[in-house]
């Protein structure tokens, strides 16, 4: 069959813009502002869960979280099991929260950012290190917040992309 779309499909875009999140990640970042900042790699992975379902599968944000915890020196795994399971509940949910106006989907969002972060906290709870980090409750709450923004951004790179739904 002929494809008559003039513009190619750029199928390297999703990986591409989950690198730059992880680029993003590792920027080194001054105290006061480290517990303000997003979870830039999970809106990005959330994003492109919602939007493409059927390519964004458990195994890329596993490998994803794996890069994240070598990069971050931390206990193998714990990032790579937390990316894991965002991804496979925002797959769950993806057909239902793609029709959800944007406000609705922020609150999903806030869910999925705070099922991510709880599973973060008991890993480290398990490993010893105690419940540090609860200042990260206002990353979760940033992020689900900008979730418009990235959604528009992304949103945009994708048609731009020619990526289909």
């Amino acid at each position: 069959m002929i494809n008559v779309s003039a513009a190619p499909r750029r199928a390297w875009i999703p990986p591409v813009t989950v690198l730059i999140a992880l680029v993003l990640f590792v920027l080194p970042v001054s105290d006061p502002l480290s517990g303000f900042l997003p979870d830039w790699v999970s809106l990005v992975l959330i994003y492109w869960t919602f939007a493409l379902p059927a390519r964004m599968g458990v195994p890329l944000a596993w490998c994803t979280g794996l890069v994240m915890d070598i990069v971050t020196f931390g206990i193998p795994g714990t990032y790579a099991l937390s990316k894991a399971v965002l991804v496979y509940l925002a797959r769950v949910l993806a057909l239902r929260v793609r029709v959800y106006p944007l406000w609705q989907q922020s609150i999903i969002v806030l869910g999925l950012l705070g099922v991510e972060f709880v599973l973060l906290a008991l890993t480290d709870l398990i490993a010893g290190d105690g419940l540090s980090g609860l200042q990260r409750w206002t990353a979760v709450v940033v992020g689900a917040l900008l979730w418009p923004a990235v959604y528009w951004m992304l949103r945009r790179t994708r048609h731009l992309a020619h990526l289909g739904n």
